[in-house]
């Protein structure tokens, strides 16, 4: 059975802009993506905005969860699962070669437009919320301060998988995570 147009619309423009940008990422690009016409694609969809915006809520949310796995585990504590999701993530060859998706979008349109910067950052406090959970559910030293931990976790890991896809591979991210790896295990007591 073939996939319904909208959901192929929306597959293929996660694909074209977490690759190349949004304003890397044009309407033909899209349209020649999909193989469908023009005014197919505006049944669906008034602007190249509104189609970004219902990847963003519609796509990239649901990838947070499938690239970063950080859901609490009964027979696990916190932090445990927090370091297993930072090694998985070099696992991934689509975040080490091109980085986070919502990492991306929030650089790029976040400083140009609200409606963006709203999404993007329910998306990022529902990771951080996540995190936070992981950490509080966790034996850790007690001076530890989760919510600040949280975001300098996040910078770490976007920061290590946002360098240029010529600049990226597995190792160097390891190289970089393990120092992220070893900080986060001396704050287990």
């Amino acid at each position: 059975m073939s996939q319904p147009t909208r959901e192929k619309i929306l597959d293929a423009v996660f694909k074209l802009v977490y690759i190349n940008g949004y304003n890397g990422t044009s309407m033909a690009m899209i349209l020649k993506e999909c193989g469908i016409p023009k005014g197919s694609l505006y049944h669906y969809f008034k602007s190249k905005k509104e189609m970004v915006l219902s990847v963003v809520s519609e796509r990239i949310n649901l990838k947070m969860d499938e690239f970063y796995q950080l859901d609490v585990e009964e027979s696990k504590e916190g932090i445990d699962t927090l370091l297993a999701a930072i090694l998985k993530v070099s696992k991934k060859e689509i975040l080490v070669s091109y980085g986070c998706p919502l990492n991306r979008l929030n650089q790029e349109m976040s400083p140009v437009d609200k409606d963006f910067e709203v999404a993007i950052n329910t998306i990022y406090n529902r990771l951080r919320d996540k995190i936070i959970l992981l950490l509080k559910n966790s034996k850790l030293q007690s001076e530890t301060e989760v919510e600040s931990l949280s975001e300098f976790i996040i910078a770490t890991v976007w920061g290590s998988i946002s360098l240029s896809p010529a600049q990226s591979s597995t190792k160097r991210y390891m190289q970089t995570i393990t120092h992220l790896t070893n900080y986060l295990k001396s704050l287990k007591i």
